[in-house]
């Protein structure tokens, strides 16, 4: 292994030391799993997307893609149903252990309370330390040890993945960049590495575990903050820009806010002389100056109104959301929303760069996605040009 191998995997194993400990600390009732069920989520969906992949006709992009995207949304959604459900009856176990255990030591306990009440009403202070000094301590057994122990591998692996992401991230810049190919002046340094059988099988799959994490995160992030407040903020966008359609038609319809601006318009006439010919250059009166600053002040003030209904709104709807049937409902229909938004841009955006596909300066970034199950539907095989919804003349336009 050379130094270049050792720089990436020594800081990779220490987040994974890191991550172990303090794991083990917390236990894993109070860490998050997401790095394990990103791990479980691409090993898994990535091999069954591509299987579906193999199986499907040509020209069947439109079908194998829905399909993977399917496939990876169901085992993201399972892995983290079985993580919360495994956290939820681990808590369960351990605070029923901890119980059993105060009442084996409830006798004990009884006579300890009693001495403690007894001294406090002698006013013997220096025997209410002694015997407040050391507290009975509730044991959670053999599943306590179990919570550290899932907690360090929780941890370490999430420590591993996000270590991972950077380094991943900065070898396929690099890759990019063709500053490591024959020829490039980090070949000497990196040539190696970037022809290594290891990173050839893994940068296959690079943007698969992408496409994976970013809908992971759509779920996550959906679901904590609800239908409800994702429709918020769009009804919120909408006040912001009808205050400011109705802030312009006042100011450029209505006749009385027209005289006001005619009025305006007086006392600017002298002060704006002086940008009057720049006025002229881009076909602007100072008419229509001074309706602009009646305009922009309308808005402002409209915008106090929007402002206060937009911080307290959400306040309802976090106390509507404090229901668990509600905050369920609302939370599933949130990851359903974002999901589909952002992977609506993701196609949008792969379909883009598709239209260069065939580049010569693409070939680096086209070998990502020669095994790839689900990121090749974005790009290669985007789902939007199989359908013939946006297909860009870009490339006509550079050759």
């Amino acid at each position: 292994m050379n130094l270049i191998g050792l720089a990436i995997i020594c800081p990779i194993l220490s987040f994974a030391v890191i991550g172990g400990v303090i794991g083990a600390c917390k236990g894993f009732t109070r860490v998050k799993s997401w790095g394990v069920e990103f791990i479980l989520t691409g090993i898994i969906a990535i091999p069954v997307a591509g299987l579906i992949s193999s199986k499907m006709k040509s020209g069947a992009a439109v079908a194998g893609g829905f399909i993977s995207f399917a496939v990876a949304i169901f085992f993201i959604g399972l892995f983290m149903f079985l993580f919360w459900l495994f956290r939820k009856l681990l808590e369960k176990r351990i605070e029923k252990r901890k119980q059993m255990s105060y009442y084996s030591k409830y006798i004990e306990n009884e006579q300890n309370t009693v001495k403690i009440l007894s001294a406090l009403a002698a006013e013997d202070m220096k025997e209410y330390k002694k015997l407040t000094k050391h507290k009975p301590k509730q044991s959670g057994g053999a599943w306590s040890v179990l919570n550290r122990v899932f907690g360090a591998l929780t941890l370490a692996i999430k420590g591993v993945v996000i270590a991972g992401i950077v380094a991943a991230a900065f070898l396929a810049l690099v890759d990019f960049t063709r500053l490591a190919h024959e020829g490039g002046k980090l070949y000497v340094l990196l040539g190696k590495l970037f022809e290594s059988g290891s990173w050839l099988f893994f940068k296959k799959y690079l943007f698969d575990f992408a496409v994976i994490g970013i809908l992971m995160v759509c779920i996550k992030a959906g679901y904590s903050s609800g239908i409800s407040s994702t429709l918020w903020t769009g009804v919120v966008i909408f006040m912001v820009i009808g205050a400011g359609m109705l802030a312009v038609y006042f100011a450029f319809k209505v006749n009385d806010f027209v005289t006001v601006a005619h009025a305006l318009d007086n006392h600017l006439a002298d002060k704006l002389s002086s940008v009057s010919a720049i006025l002229q250059q881009m076909k602007l009166s100072t008419l229509f100056v001074s309706q602009s600053i009646i305009a922009l002040g309308l808005f402002v003030l409209m915008l106090v109104p929007v402002i206060l209904i937009a911080v307290f709104v959400p306040k309802f709807i976090d106390m509507a959301r404090s229901g668990k049937i509600f905050r369920s409902i609302d939370g599933v229909f949130g990851a359903i929303a974002l999901t589909t938004v952002i992977l609506a841009v993701l196609l949008i955006v792969g379909a883009i760069i598709n239209s260069v596909h065939d580049f010569d300066f693409m070939n680096v970034f086209n070998a990502y996605f020669d095994k790839s199950g689900i990121a090749t539907y974005i790009y290669d095989n985007n789902i939007l040009n199989a359908m013939g919804v946006l297909k860009l003349p870009i490339a006509n336009y550079l050759q």
